[in-house]
């Protein structure tokens, strides 16, 4: 490690374990999602972890996601389902790893009179969240041209964005009976459920469940499953103690301006809101040596730590170690603050 350094640590066990308990409770398949780098983790030190435990499929927003992917070289058998589309066919032709999602019945003549097998297409019902699929209303054309054309299709899935329960209940009412009408033999994966309607429903037409922040050990507000567990720990070390009692300016700031009158010492860490640690962050809590400090201030490199006599260079610091409370502090959720944490912070497998 570089002297000094903050990384982000991946726990391999807890990653396993939480894919293997969401398979198990649920007695569904798991199709992660990595996207915006595995939600802040680092999708080129998640994706191989999961490929080297038999994971072959993934699923992604973009095609530059999926693309990225590809230039690991991990195996000719990966499949990647990008949800937005991608438009350029001669592209996804010559891209057989890549799965595209059916966004509209115009995309899907396209991509069937181009010649791509139709096996590599999941089509997506759009229950009016209103961002892209195939209309509901538009289910009575899909049905007959999916049996004029014989197809047999990668997969069949919506988004289940409710927050009313009862209107969940009836998405999933609605999207089975779809999928019955078309047959769901023609469909090789069946999906609808993100993580938190992984927590909130079960879905019994689902093959697989897509999800993203579940297999990172993260949960939305209002829902807890202790089994769970964490995988990401932001680390590091502390770069260097100061005495400021008698300075007048910490960094770029009036010492006086940032709250703390009476701290005789400053601790320096390498992580800034040039590496995604957001000002935000100033009066926040971290932990170093098994005790809470309180960060004083945050610049583009650096961010400085009230602290004590007891806290030398080298001790070991933990940032966002209660995520749940980081977010209540900060005002922003899970999503946000893990993933515009820059690529700058070294991902480490453990």
């Amino acid at each position: 490690m570089v002297i000094n350094s903050i990384r982000m640590f991946l726990d391999q066990k807890n990653l396993l374990h939480n894919i293997e308990y969401l398979k198990k409770v649920k007695n569904k398949d798991i199709l992660p999602v990595v996207k915006a780098n595995a939600y802040g983790h680092g999708v080129n030190v998640i994706v191989p972890a999961l490929y080297s435990a038999g994971q072959r499929e993934f699923a992604v927003a973009r095609y530059v996601e999926a693309e990225n992917i590809l230039k690991l070289n991990l195996g000719n058998d990966i499949r990647i389902l990008v949800f937005e589309s991608i438009g350029d066919m001669e592209l996804i032709k010559n891209t057989p790893n890549i799965d595209i999602a059916i966004n509209s019945m115009t995309e899907l003549k396209e991509a069937i009179e181009a010649g791509i097998d139709s096996k590599r297409m999941q089509i997506k019902i759009d229950f009016g969240f209103g961002r892209n699929g195939v209309f509901h209303y538009e289910v009575s054309e899909l049905k007959d041209y999916i049996i004029k054309n014989n197809l047999y299709l990668g997969g069949i899935f919506t988004h289940l964005f409710a927050v009313n329960y009862r209107d969940g209940l009836k998405i999933i009412e609605d999207f089975t009976e779809i999928v019955n009408s078309i047959g769901r033999e023609r469909f090789e994966k069946i999906h609808l459920q993100n993580s938190a309607a992984v927590m909130n429903y079960n879905c019994e037409i689902a093959t697989h469940l897509r999800v993203g922040m579940l297999i990172y050990g993260l949960q939305e507000v209002g829902y807890y499953d202790p089994n769970l567990k964490q995988v990401f720990s932001l680390e590091g070390q502390i770069a260097g103690v100061r005495e400021v009692e008698n300075s007048k300016y910490v960094a770029y700031e009036l010492k006086s301006d940032l709250d703390i009158p009476d701290c005789k010492y400053i601790a320096k860490v390498k992580i800034g809101y040039g590496d995604g640690f957001l000002k935000k962050n100033e009066k926040s809590k971290c932990i170093i040596n098994n005790k809470e400090f309180k960060i004083a201030e945050v610049t583009m490199d650096n961010t400085f730590i009230e602290v004590d006599e007891s806290v030398k260079e080298g001790d070991k610091i933990y940032l966002y170690r209660d995520i749940t409370k980081e977010v209540n502090f900060i005002g922003m959720n899970i999503y946000e603050l893990l993933t515009i944490l820059s690529p700058r912070i070294p991902r480490v497998l453990k």
